[in-house]
């Protein structure tokens, strides 16, 4: 019997940005994991979070300013109560941190597989994986040796990641990272796997346990097959009380639709209303919660299988046209380049003829996946 869902779930599990600990704000508030998927204020899982007031920082807790923030790029964001409407979402930001998956230098470029490795992690990209301006032709732009940072999530049943943005990272890496749980730990030999990457480490490790789900650092020259632990913290920063949490991101622990983990955050969904059937759920399955934190578990309302209906499938872009060409039939919006020469592209308030730069708008639009390229829907003159 089908098990209706009312909302759409806004966003991944609660997860680490490079430090540990949990977070909440007294049972209220709100607390959201996502790749961006917009630009106004900004969207992240479907809520549109007003940033002018938030602290943003990068995964180590280093200040960086809001315009360093890129599509695609995965994001903590803790906020404040969620109004607006149940299809238009909306709430204040009080922190941002960004979220990296892996560091490193990649090898085996399959721009026809979509496939790639970054520190010895298969990394997979689809339809809704996003690349940097640096990448203008996606994977295939991609060269061997090169460095870069690619945000996503870990697929624990095919033991891969897939990304949703991948951009180069300058300079010269001095370390490698890598987030996911910890695998095969062996106490006595000092080793362990995350992923497909094998690790030793030395001294005391409070951290390490099987199952534990974290962000380590490494040497950048493995030893005997192994890299060599530079530190760990934690991966996840689990919410204690928040009157909304919203998941959105692979099942990482299935023991059945009621108890599961989601990228690493346990969820307790025994009086929660499905969207599906018995057996839709397994281990690797992405799906979307929507539920309450209580002493770090999610205890879920609804849940469903995810099929991107929010995220990068329909990206929202609001700012000022700049860089147009005509005749290419593109310009720029937020640091993204956007094609509006495709048939069906829905004007609102104007036409074709109205675009021009510095005129404000607000555009829906898709990525194509193999490319730095948006595809415009529909374009608003504000």
């Amino acid at each position: 019997m089908r098990r209706t869902l009312a909302v759409l779930a806004l966003a991944l599990a609660a997860v680490a940005s490079g430090c540990g600990g949990s977070v909440g704000v007294g049972g209220t508030g709100s607390y959201s994991y996502a790749p961006i998927e917009g630009f106004g204020s900004i969207y992240v899982g479907g809520i549109e979070y007003d940033d002018s007031q938030a602290a943003v920082f990068d995964e180590d807790g280093a200040a960086i300013a809001r315009d360093s923030l890129r599509l695609g790029m995965v994001v903590e964001v803790e906020g404040g109560d969620i109004g607006g409407s149940e299809a238009a979402p909306t709430a204040q930001a009080l922190r941002i941190r960004t979220s990296t998956e892996l560091v490193g230098l990649a090898s085996a470029v399959n721009a026809a597989a979509g496939t790639l490795r970054v520190f010895d992690q298969t990394v997979r990209v689809d339809a809704y994986t996003l690349f940097d301006a640096g990448l203008p032709e996606g994977l295939a732009s991609v060269a061997e040796g090169a460095a870069l940072e690619v945000f996503g999530s870990y697929d624990v049943a095919s033991t891969s990641f897939l990304a949703t943005r991948i951009a180069p990272r300058a300079g010269t890496l001095a370390e490698y990272r890598v987030r996911g749980p910890v695998q095969d730990l062996d106490a006595a030999a000092r080793r362990f796997r995350i992923g497909t990457a094998l690790f030793s480490y030395e001294g005391a490790q409070p951290l390490l346990a099987e199952g534990a789900w974290l962000r380590v650092r490494a040497e950048t020259l493995p030893a005997a097959g192994r890299w060599k632990l530079r530190g760990a913290g934690a991966g996840m920063r689990s919410p204690q009380a928040l009157a909304r949490v919203r998941l959105r991101g692979p099942i990482t622990r299935y023991a059945s639709d009621a108890d599961f983990d989601l990228n690493g955050q346990r969820v307790d969904a025994r009086g929660a209303a499905f969207d599906g059937h018995p057996g839709d759920l397994a281990l690797g399955k992405a799906v979307e919660v929507d539920g309450v934190a209580n002493n770090g578990v999610i205890v879920a309302t609804r849940v469903r299988l995810d099929d991107h209906g929010g995220a990068q499938g329909s990206i929202t872009l609001q700012g000022t046209i700049g860089a147009l060409d005509r005749v290419a039939k593109t310009f720029v919006l937020r640091g993204s380049t956007v094609a509006y020469g495709a048939g069906g592209v829905q004007f609102e308030g104007g036409s074709e003829a109205d675009l021009a730069n510095g005129r404000a708008v607000t555009v829906k639009a898709a990525s194509h996946g193999h490319d730095t390229l948006l595809t415009a829907r529909r374009i608003a003159f504000n």
